[in-house]
């Protein structure tokens, strides 16, 4: 009962396998309606959702910052208690 019941479950699973590739269009790189692609070919360019900001900030900390941190809990034994938990070196 077990076997027939993995045997239908992976066919199954192979079959909607099968079934999302087909729908996948490989030029665009995402799922979708090959159809679509005949339509948006005469169509004008599309332009980009959220257009990229040159002097956008960066994210996260700098390389300093990071040393700073580090240093400081050297300094504090932070580092030395980590260590010895996950047993770091």
């Amino acid at each position: 009962m077990k076997y027939l019941t993995l045997v239908v479950t992976g066919a199954l699973m192979a079959v909607a396998a099968q079934a999302y590739a087909g729908e996948y269009d490989a030029a665009k790189g995402t799922p979708g309606d090959n159809s679509a692609v005949v339509s948006q070919a005469n169509s004008a360019p599309a332009q980009p959702a959220a257009p990229m900001k040159s002097n956008a900030a960066p994210v996260g900390k700098t390389r300093a910052e990071v040393y700073e941190e580090l240093i400081r809990a050297q300094q504090d034994g932070t580092l030395e208690r980590l260590n010895e938990l996950y047993g770091g070196g």
